[in-house]
């Protein structure tokens, strides 16, 4: 399998030329351009259960597509919904990802979902995605991506967290702006503690929806 990331840091694209007896697991629509070769093949995997747990709790997909080609290789290409960079990962184990984050992997790469509690009665829980087992990963990003080197205390707004190891531990605080909490709503962070890496991205899509939602458009009734 050989793969190349194409199309610059803002609007790149993920093509992967298989070779015969490879094989690529998807999100359903990942998938952007492919040779009329590559078969497609849709399923639940981790069963029912776990698809479910996927759909409802982190919005990941119900269903995920595993690509494979015979007697010849063929290329297919990816794209990431929102608009950034796309990270290749080496997974010998297991990384934390935020939801959305995961793009593409190989079959030894199992999601699970992970929740951190709730914040309270009106205020947003923190689930999480959990990749576990060894095989490529790729996840993607709002905007550039930053990895960090953390080496003893971290924080990173919720919003901005794309991916950490499990080498760091890590807990969900509030923000103690008083006027940013009683205007809108507690700020979630992650407290990071240990040495390992976090991938960070430069754009919030909650920031994105507050900016545009003084210019909706507003239907009014006669």
């Amino acid at each position: 399998m050989k793969y190349e990331i194409v199309g610059g840091v803002s609007y790149p694209a993920l093509e992967v030329t298989l070779d015969p007896g490879d094989q690529l697991v998807s999100e359903s629509g990942a998938m952007a351009w492919m040779d009329p070769h590559v078969k497609a093949e849709t399923n639940m995997r981790g069963g029912l259960l776990g698809s479910l747990k996927r759909k409802l709790l982190t919005g990941e997909s119900l269903f995920q597509n595993t690509y494979s080609v015979e007697g010849r290789p063929g290329l297919i290409a990816f794209v990431p919904g929102p608009m950034g960079s796309i990270v290749d990962y080496d997974l010998d184990g297991e990384l934390f990802l935020e939801k959305g984050a995961y793009l593409v992997s190989t079959p030894g790469v199992e999601l699970q979902t992970k929740f951190e509690g709730l914040k309270g009665l009106f205020n947003e829980g923190v689930f999480t995605l959990r990749a576990v087992g060894k095989g490529k990963l790729f996840f993607n990003a709002y905007g550039a991506i930053d990895e960090v080197m953390v080496d003893g205390d971290y924080i990173v707004d919720n919003g901005y967290a794309v991916a950490w190891e499990p080498t760091l531990s890590y807990k969900v605080t509030k923000g103690k702006q008083k006027i940013r909490s009683f205007l809108f709503g507690d700020q979630l962070l992650l407290h990071f503690k240990g040495r390992g890496r976090v991938w960070c991205q430069s754009h919030d899509p909650r920031s994105l929806a507050n900016f545009m939602h003084p210019y909706r458009r507003v239907q009014t009734n006669n």
